[in-house]
């Protein structure tokens, strides 16, 4: 299941949509579950969460995803750019400073926005 936070997909999917539908985002979703995902190095220690990078769109190797997997086995988008992204797209891995500082501050964002129930689920 796909949870899509609010400040996700005003920060995150909104700026994309003229690329990237929520299908793209489901599919990317389900790739995670699936397992046809890479596995990155969390950006911090957090013991419940498991990190995944994974293409998504309709060209696969243009957009990029970073999910996270919950022990529930519920997928959150946490930084979703195209590959052409000047700072992020070329070098979207844990490796890349830039990338670390906005999975940590989109990771604050999502944990408030479930604690405080602004999110909406997409089924598969």
């Amino acid at each position: 299941m796909l949870v899509l936070t609010q400040y996700i997909a005003k920060h995150e999917f909104g700026p994309l949509q003229r690329f990237l539908k929520i299908d793209d985002v489901i599919t990317g979703s389900k790739k995670v579950l699936k397992g046809l995902a890479v596995e990155i190095k969390p950006p911090q220690k957090i013991s419940s969460f498991r990190f995944f990078k994974v293409r998504i769109g309709k060209d696969n190797n243009s957009r990029m995803i970073v999910f996270v997997a919950t022990e529930n086995g519920k997928v959150v988008p946490v930084l979703i750019r195209l590959k052409k992204d000047k700072i992020f797209g070329m070098n979207m891995s844990m490796n890349n400073p830039e990338v670390v500082d906005q999975i940590n501050k989109n990771l604050e964002h999502i944990l408030d926005d479930i604690e405080k129930k602004r999110y909406q689920e997409f089924s598969e």
